[in-house]
């Protein structure tokens, strides 16, 4: 084992930030202003107004963004949502947790997301709404095809941006292509404050919705008046104070990361037996860099050597299929395969890729692929 070690993700946060944030919870503290106070207030004014929706409304999790966003879509119509086969549990959870049906569509390689033949083949007339989800922070070029596609359905479009902070297609922020986005800030993300979760929205009646379904169904923050069959799904002040802190530096990662990323696709275009999977816009969050690896690529002997030689591989996006999860056995129908999403989950990774990284990181990562892979 070497004694340098490259890891896959570290949040960043500079002295200045943490002497900012140690300020904001302070405050809080003193004040006994814990939750549904200034911070998480600011936090939303300053999400909608970087993203350039008309709305954001801050969430407890990423996954309390898109149940409490199907919820209020669910208001206008039950039925089945279509939800890539190769996304995470939350994806394909949250209707079902918000009293829709779920069924999976298959991907394009080349994006890792549904398209309109995809969603064409998948569609019934059972369904309501499509569940897009930004992996790894690509935002398929097919997106606005995607929405015109929808419209013409009578059917909604909804945005898993968890992964997507930052990223822009032809100047719009993923989360405005739609009827909402639903962003994640879990410790792993590009923009983190530990645990959280936002949604972005131009419609106001959903909005308003949604902070009724976060906030245990009451149409006043304090009073225990309750209308809708809500949770407790709020983000406490102590949480908006560090998502805070990490926003406003947020271009500044995105430069980083795009910087780092640049040396990644020069670097691998002379290795054998991978191709990068590359966004088609800019910017991009680069919440990951994965790369298909060659079918005779054994992926679980690879990323035992790269561990060996000190390159500590992030989690794939993600490793099997949504119908291969046990949990949705008897929960989603299984009466189509997804070759796609199976073929793509089986056999790509993700590189490290962080904004503490260096460019002779980078290069330490690609000379440990390619010892590996030749």
């Amino acid at each position: 084992m070497t004694e340098r070690e490259v890891v896959p993700v570290r949040p960043d946060f500079s002295a200045a930030d943490i002497g900012t944030i140690l300020g904001s919870i302070r405050t809080a503290l003193e004040t006994g202003q814990l939750a549904q106070g200034e911070e998480v207030a600011a936090f939303e004014r300053e999400m909608a107004a970087y993203t350039g929706a008309r709305h954001a409304v801050a969430l407890a999790s990423g996954t309390a963004a898109l149940v409490c966003g199907l919820r209020a879509l669910a208001e206008r119509g039950i039925g089945e949502v279509l939800v890539p086969a190769n996304s995470f549990y939350s994806t394909a959870a949250a209707p079902l947790l918000a009293g829709l049906r779920t069924r999976l569509v298959d991907v394009e390689a080349k994006t890792f997301a549904p398209s309109v033949e995809t969603l064409e083949r998948a569609v019934t007339k059972d369904t309501v709404g499509v569940l897009v989800v930004h992996m790894g922070g690509l935002i398929t070029p097919e997106l606005r095809a995607i929405a015109d596609w929808c419209e013409a359905r009578g059917l909604w479009l909804f945005e898993d941006c968890a992964h997507a902070h930052g990223s822009r297609l032809d100047g719009v922020h993923a989360g405005n292509f739609g009827v909402a986005g639903a962003f994640s800030f879990f410790a792993t993300k590009v923009l983190t404050c530990a645990e959280g979760g936002m949604l972005t929205t131009d419609d106001d009646e959903l909005a308003a919705a949604i902070g009724l379904y976060r906030n245990l169904g009451k149409t006043e923050a304090w009073r225990s008046h309750h209308t809708v069959l809500g949770e407790n799904a709020r983000m406490s002040e102590l949480h908006a104070a560090v998502g805070r802190a990490q926003l406003r530096r947020l271009d500044e990662f995105l430069d980083v990361r795009q910087r780092l990323a640049d040396r990644y696709t020069a670097g691998l275009s002379r290795l054998p037996g991978l191709t990068p999977v590359l966004p088609s816009h800019t910017p991009a969050s680069w919440y990951k860099y994965a790369v298909l690896l060659e079918p005779a690529v054994d992926r679980a002997a690879l990323k035992a050597a790269l561990k060996e030689a000190g390159v500590r591989l992030g989690g794939e996006i993600y490793e099997m299929p949504l119908d291969a999860q046990p949990v949705f056995a008897d929960r989603i129908p299984r009466d189509t395969r997804h070759p796609v999403s199976e073929d793509v989950c089986a056999r790509h990774i993700c590189l490290p890729l962080h904004t503490r990284m260096t460019e002779d990181d980078v290069d330490f990562v690609v000379t440990a692929l390619e010892k590996n892979l030749t």
